[in-house]
This record gives structure tokens, sequence and C-alpha cells, in this order.
């Protein structure tokens, strides 16, 4: 497959990866000049017309998804036989090799991991894809360290062992959900058991299910227990112990009911797995004494030096102590006061505060309880006008702590497009620039003798005109020559009939007739003189003999 080109357009350059199902290469996109990733499927697996009508519905649905941490899918085709899939190329290593590499990765870099993998997931279940084959082989590192999901949706084709309930790829065996097993339908839920999984892979350095078969590892996700991984890592705080085996629950009521709120117990529990507000710890030490009497009373005739100088030791003690007292009353009373205000913050609902501006934006997240940021986020918007309100993160109608920070999206108007210059190029060329620039065509057939057949004459709007996402591009498609009048080609010598009929795109059919002195030259010729044809059309000609 190494050097062939997909669609006249996706050059493969060298293969990168390889998986039960399908191969994936590193390409060129030669129109649009940039590296690809091309996955493209095994012969046995399309030989299946049900898997392959799958396979491309579930890309084309994966590919409206837009997400920092999920990996772009461009395109999806067939050619040949040949299905393949055109995504985003990321340069740098998968989370199975980072593993490896480092046995068992810090909390905190743990933590922050799932915490990008789980916004990934709640971006992808709010559009309703599912991705059915969460493991570490699918979670890559960009060269700028920032994490990348791949085979969204697609995970009926993944990499990996997989298992099968009917016809059904149901996912890899070390992070599948208990339901996949079954032969259950896979929601949302088994994503969140299959990254719960890679949370205990990533902070105890294993998985927890291992076997003789592949069937044997599967089964264990339904009968067997999992080891809390804190008696594997006795560090690990119980805070994160317990959010991991909620997890992995084997009956998904008992889960997550959603990556939204994994996200805001990760958020609790800090990147270090403690809350986020400790209580404050004293660092104060100290230890009683027995020494001296407790207790003196002078006599009438006044104190010795031995005894005021016991006096004066113990007196000083007592201060001591009476300090340490009240400065550890002051902690663990302020301490107490300052955790229980966390623990039992109520919570409350983010307001909605679309199409507000943003000081009455603000002024209602107070109102509510919770803490508008100050750094405010602009961003391009179709519909909500410049310097109104988009949107809230976390979103409305968002369940949160009280005093919770809210961050605010004000619309800076549509984000503006401008148009390319598509004069020359086919309409697949043209059809495939617009689309990465969310923009529609409609494509106009004419007549245009001076452009080559199937090419782009005309565009409207031209060139560098400004526009907004969604909006219309019309381009005007050469058919070659139109209709003409032929020519009076009685007379002429049979190779000079035939060279204007090649000049004009016509094909000549020749047959003879006996006729004095017209020797090698036209007596006869249908369609007649004057009458209408079209390029390609055949033109019988009567030549003298």
């Amino acid at each position: 497959m190494v050097g062939k080109v997909l669609a006249k357009r996706y050059e493969l350059i060298e293969k990168i990866a390889e998986g039960g199902m399908a191969r994936v290469y590193r390409g060129r996109d030669l129109i649009l000049k940039r590296t690809v990733a091309v996955k493209v499927l095994k012969d046995q697996m399309t030989g299946d017309a049900g898997f392959i009508r799958r396979f491309e519905r579930e890309a084309q649905s994966a590919a409206g998804l837009s997400h920092p941490h999920i990996v772009n899918i461009y395109d999806v085709g067939e050619e040949n036989g040949t299905n393949f899939m055109v995504m985003e190329y990321v340069d740098g290593k998968n989370l199975k090799e980072y593993i490896r590499e480092k046995g068992r990765l810090p909390v905190h870099e743990a933590v922050k991991i799932v915490q990008q993998i789980a916004e990934a997931l709640e971006q992808a279940h709010a559009a309703g894809v599912v991705h059915r084959d969460i493991k570490p082989q699918n979670i890559l590192f960009s060269r700028s360290g920032k994490i990348k999901v791949t085979d969204f949706g697609i995970a009926i084709a993944g990499d990996g062992v997989t298992v099968t309930a009917g016809d059904t790829i149901v996912g890899s065996v070390q992070y599948i959900s208990p339901e996949q097993v079954r032969g259950g339908v896979a929601g949302k839920q088994s994503d969140l058991y299959s990254l719960g999984i890679v949370f205990y892979e990533m902070v105890t350095g294993k998985v927890p299910f291992t076997g003789e078969s592949q069937v044997a590892v599967a089964m264990k996700h339904i009968q067997e227990e999992i080891v809390p991984p804190r008696r594997l890592v006795e560090s690990l705080p119980e805070t994160l112990e317990r959010i991991i085996l909620k997890a992995v629950q084997k009956d998904s009521a008992e889960r997550y009911t959603s990556a939204s709120e994994l996200l805001e117990d990760l958020f609790y529990a800090g990147d270090k797995g403690v809350p986020r507000v400790a209580p404050p710890r004293s660092k104060l030490t100290g230890s009683d004494d027995d020494e001296g009497e407790m207790v003196l009373r002078p006599s009438p005739g006044g104190l010795s030096k031995k005894k005021v100088s016991i006096f004066r030791r113990i007196n000083w003690r007592w201060v001591k102590a009476l300090v340490v007292i009240i400065m550890l009353a002051g902690i663990v009373g302020g301490g107490f006061h300052y955790v229980s205000s966390y623990v039992y913050l109520p919570e409350v609902t983010v307001p909605e505060v679309k199409g507000m501006s943003q000081n009455e934006a603000m002024a209602m997240i107070r109102e509510e309880g919770l803490v508008p940021s100050p750094d405010i986020s602009y961003i391009s918007d179709d519909e909500v006008p410049v310097g109104s309100v988009v949107k809230t993160d976390p979103p409305e109608g968002r369940v949160v702590r009280q005093d919770r920070v809210i961050d605010i999206f004000v619309s800076q108007g549509p984000d503006y497009i401008v148009t390319p210059d598509l004069s020359g190029r086919t309409e697949m060329e043209a059809r495939t620039i617009l689309s990465e620039l969310d923009l529609q065509l409609e494509v106009i057939r004419e007549y245009n003798e001076e452009v080559e057949e199937g090419d782009i004459f005309r565009q409207v709007p031209g060139e560098s005109f400004r526009i907004t996402e969604g909006d219309k591009v019309t381009v005007y498609v050469s058919q070659g020559r139109g209709p003409f009048r032929i020519a009076n080609l009685v007379g002429y010598s049979e190779e000079g009939a035939v060279d204007y009929l090649e000049a004009n795109n016509l094909r000549p059919r020749i047959r003879t007739e006996f006729s004095v002195g017209s020797s090698g030259h036209v007596i006869r010729q249908k369609p007649e003189p004057g009458e209408e044809v079209e390029p390609g059309q055949s033109v019988d000609l009567i030549v003298g003999r």
C-alpha cells in the first residue's frame, strides 16, 4: 500500500501501526499539502456490507466532533474495494507506550490525563457519539504534550484484541465493560467504565484483570471484583480510589452517570487526590514535663532563692502550655469551621445567561452564589450579538457547589472566512476545500469552449470575499464546447475532412462509394451541412472512389 494514492488525493507514505482489523499509514494530503493519518481496513473486514455501512455511518458522525482532545476525522471513502478513513496526524506516542516506559504514573499526572479524556468524552456524549473502545492505545500525546483521543465513534474497527457478541464487535478485553461482554448496547457509561480501567492502570502500572485467554479476561469483568488500587499502591489518596472504584462498578447504574459528574469529582479531589481546600495543620510541637511542683505557696517570711527559681520556672511552663492550648483551640476551631463551610456548601444551578451582556451575566451569576471569573474569553459566534454572552463553563443547568468559579465566553461576532480561488480546479477539489472551511457548495454546469471540461471557470462570490461559516459558494463547471453547426465538408479531401472533425472533437466514420471524378473526396455527409452537432458525436463521411 505504501506509495499508493487514494481518491487521487491521499498518498500513503509509511505504515505506522497495525491491528487486527486495520492498518494506519502516515500520509500526505496532496491538495491541502498537509500530513494526515490514513486508516485502511484490512481485506477480510471489507466483505461484510453491514460492517462497512456502520463503519461509514459512525465515521461520518464522529467527523462532526470538534474538541482539542479529540483527533479530527477529515474524510472517509472507498476506492476499488479499499475502505479508508483520513484523520488528523498526531506525531507522538500513545498512553500504553508511556505507561510501559514509566511503570506507573504520578498521581497528579494521571489525574490530568483522565481529566482531558473525560472532557473529550463529555463533548462526544453530548453529540450522541459513544467511543466503545477507550484504551491507552487510543490515547495519543501530541508533541506539545496535549492528550488526543482517537477512533471516536469508530471503535467497531478499532485495533487490538476484541470480543464479539453475534457479529458485533464490542471492545478490547482488558478495558471492556461488563455490558459489552454480555453483548448489550454500549452507552456512555461503558466509556466511563473503560476510562476507570485506564485510570487504574495509570496509577498502579497494571490492568486489573489478566488471564490465559481473551475470553477468560473478558469474563472476569462480569464475575470478579477488582482489587482496590490502594492495596497495590498504599500512597494512592483514598479520594482517588473512591473515584476509580465508582467508575468501574459492574452495574452501570452505580457508576458515574456522565463524564461531567466524573470531572466534578476530579475537580474537588484536586490534582494530587486531596481536597482543594484542606484543613490547616498545626506545625506546633511540644511535650509536657512533670518536673517541679505545680502550686507553690509563699511563706510569710518570703521565698528562698531556690523556691523563687522554681516558681519562676514553673510559672513560665504554665504560660507556655496555656499559649499552646489556646493556639490549638483556635486552629482546630477555625479549621473545623473552614472545612465544614467547604464540605457543607450548598449546591446551586448555573444560571442561563446566554444573550445577556457581560455585566448582566456576572450579576446574575453572583446572585446565585457563584463567582464569575474575571478573565473573560472571547469567541466567534454567528448568532449571538457582539458583546453578549455565548456560554459558560461549567455550562448552564449544571449543578455545582456554591462559590464555584464560572468562566464566561463573550461573542466577538461571526468568524469571517475568506473565499479561496477555485478557478481551474475540479468539482471534487472545490467540494473538499470548501468542506474544510465549513462552506456549502452549489454547482452549475455550462458550456465553455475555452475551459477544459470538468474545470471551474467562475465562482460566486469571487476570490478573497468575506463570508461566514455555512455560507454557500456557487461554482460554474465547464462542460466543454456546446452544440454547433457542422460545416459543409462535401468536396473536401478525405484527409481534410477528418482533420476538421477531429479538431472539433467529432468522430469520423468513413465509407466509400463509386463516383466519377470525385475519388478521394467527400461526396456526402451525415449530419447534413448546417445541422447542429455536439462534441463527441459521430459524423458519417461518404468518400468517392
